[in-house]
């Protein structure tokens, strides 16, 4: 029994000392963690990359001879510090902005950044720096607070000059945009000129537009009472005509009494109160007044009612 569990003792200490030999990167096998790369490096230069995780069979590392270097695939946060861009019209604005990056091709990035990732993050913030100052610049004060769609292809024009190193830009953001602070007072100043040059603009449109409906209105008015006024001129032609013919009529048919009635007319708008006439006893006017009298024999009259 003894004979059988010291060499099995022997290899369990043998196997927990290579995993964990590997867990530190010594040791003949190579286990990789799920959010790792492994890059081996021999006496030549880098000579294998382990992108999946787990233990690889195929890949076996000499001790002392090879190292195993560990890099992480997650993403990185790159804080850049802000920097002052002068913009399209002349402004200076200081720019707050971040970038997330990640280690896309280990062997690749250990060729271009023997250093490792410090070195590797110093080349994104000056790549990064440059793109940000040139993209900026060509832009108003307008478009980059509306997030003009320039900066929303940031990232990509970032990854696209870094291509060959191994390193992808995901999101590169602005944090921060503001003016210097000897410029916020002249900037506020612009900004309350702008919105007075807008509000005198408004004004002066909404005072055209008035007088526009004013005289609108006032015309539309003098057309429709003209078209009123000529209207009633016709309904009283009309009336009159009508009225006329009406008369002419009653006349035809008894003139006698048409002419009786017309006298009464005549007797009610002319005899008011207070009314003087001096008239002969045989004037026509006075026949329906008495007509049983023989005004040829009356004596003449200075006044009546």
């Amino acid at each position: 029994m003894g004979r059988v569990l010291l060499p099995l003792l022997l290899v369990m200490a043998i196997v927990v000392g290579l995993l964990w030999a590997a867990e530190y990167g010594y040791g003949p096998i190579v286990i990789t963690k799920e959010n790792e790369y492994k890059v081996i490096v021999g006496l030549t230069g880098p000579r294998k990359e382990i992108k999946e995780p787990g233990w690889d069979p195929t890949v076996w590392v000499i001790p002392f001879v090879d190292e195993v270097l560990t890099y992480d695939r997650r993403l990185r946060y790159l804080n850049a510090p802000p920097v002052r861009i002068v913009i399209a019209n002349g402004e200076k604005l200081i720019i707050d902005y971040y970038a997330l990056w990640r280690i896309t091709d280990p062997l690749e990035f250990r060729r271009q950044f023997p250093n490792g990732e410090e070195q590797a993050a110093g080349r994104i913030r000056e790549d990064i720096k440059s793109l940000v100052g040139s993209k900026i610049g060509a832009l108003d004060l307008a478009q980059l607070l509306a997030r003009n769609e320039v900066l929303r292809t940031l990232h990509e024009e970032s990854s696209e000059r870094l291509r060959g190193t191994g390193v992808e830009v995901v999101d590169l953001r602005l944090n921060r945009t503001e003016f210097p602070p000897n410029a916020v007072e002249a900037a506020y100043a612009q900004m309350r000129e702008q919105q007075r040059a807008l509000a005198r603009e408004h004004r002066a449109q909404g005072e055209r537009m008035a007088r526009e409906m004013r005289a609108s209105a006032e015309r539309s008015a003098r057309t429709t009472l003209a078209t009123a006024r000529a209207e009633s001129e016709n309904l009283r032609g009309a009336g009159d005509a009508e009225a006329t013919r009406i008369f002419a009529e009653a006349h035809q048919q008894d003139p006698e009494f048409y002419a009786f009635v017309r006298s009464l007319e005549a007797y009610r708008t002319s005899l008011r109160e207070g009314t003087t006439m001096v008239l002969t006893p045989d004037h026509p006017f006075l026949r329906n007044l008495a007509p049983e009298l023989d005004v040829q024999k009356l004596p003449p009259v200075s006044a009546g009612r």
